[in-house]
């Protein structure tokens, strides 16, 4: 059993050049994508857990944990094979830190693995993580192609605040009801885990939270975020609950979408679904939103 010891503050960042390299990219490509992750744990004041075997200057195995609102984890670990990682120790590392993660409380850890991960995945699968999802990120204008304000008889947007709170969780519930987005996840968190996880995703703003309210019922939820660091704003979650599906929701939700996106002065708007979600990536497509990148999701599941 290979011993490990945990990261220091200092050792984060050097320890990201291996987590974040890409397969084949070495330190040097991980460089560029070191100031915005940086950004990304400061704007969410993230706590974070690390463990290293090796010396730290030169480590034979990392793994790192992004302990997120919800209870539950991003998990990262380096390219075995590369830069020095050993794939023996860094199995062990891995299986070691999981039950250091199982004493805090949480639900599931996921790692987003970019599509030649190969390796790491197959690593992920021997400490007993199960593959979850393929991804699409996928992304457009915000001005072209110009779509106009929703509308539909008995239309009214709900925001979210302490009062509609409650109407939000019932939405948010009904709407996962058969979905097809990571259907694996449901039901594993409670609301209360599920609303904190989805606040935590960029910055929040709860006008930029609405339900669609037909004739006084809610239809759908827009969830909306503006990126921590690049004029974007990403679509959370959007969801239509069972009685309202097939019926232009979807839709009407996408432009309320675009609508916030160009009021909030951002020059796209971004979503990530998953592949396997036939129905909601042609109602992308037809929304002129294309892929600019592909992962997949790798989850591990927690004793509760």
């Amino acid at each position: 059993m290979t011993s490990y010891d945990k990261l220091a503050p200092d050792e984060l960042r050097p320890a990201l050049e291996l987590l974040l390299a890409p397969p084949g990219g070495g330190r040097a490509a991980a460089r560029a994508l070191l100031p915005g992750f940086c950004d990304y744990l400061r704007a969410g004041n993230l706590p974070w857990e690390g463990w290293r075997s090796g010396p730290p200057g030169s480590p034979a195995a990392l793994f790192l944990a992004l302990l997120l609102p919800g209870h539950t984890a991003l998990i990262f670990i380096p390219q075995p094979d590369e830069n020095g990682i050993d794939p023996a120790a860094q199995l062990d590392l891995t299986r070691g830190a999981l039950g250091e993660l199982a004493t805090r409380n949480l639900y599931y850890g996921q790692a987003l693995l970019e599509a030649a991960a190969h390796s790491r995945g197959e690593l992920l699968r021997q400490a007993g993580f199960r593959s979850l999802a393929p991804l699409a990120y996928m992304e457009r204008s915000a001005t072209y192609p110009w779509t106009e304000t929703p509308s539909a008889a008995g239309l009214e947007w709900l925001q979210f605040d302490e009062r509609t709170g409650p109407e939000f969780a019932r939405t948010i519930l009904a709407s996962y009801q058969d979905s097809l987005d990571c259907p694996e996840l449901t039901g594993i968190r409670p609301i209360d885990d599920i609303i904190a996880s989805h606040q935590a995703v960029g910055r929040f703003d709860p006008a930029l939270w609405e339900l669609a309210c037909v004739n006084g019922q809610p239809s759908g939820c827009l969830l909306l975020a503006r990126h921590t660091h690049a004029p974007i704003v990403e679509v959370v979650y959007t969801g239509v609950v069972p009685a309202w599906r097939q019926r232009g929701v979807g839709g009407l939700l996408l432009r309320r979408a675009l609508e916030q996106c160009r009021a909030a002065g951002a020059r796209r708007l971004s979503v990530v679904v998953d592949d396997r979600n036939t129905p909601a990536k042609r109602l992308y497509e037809r929304f002129a939103f294309t892929p600019v990148t592909h992962r997949e999701a790798y989850w591990y599941r927690f004793a509760q």
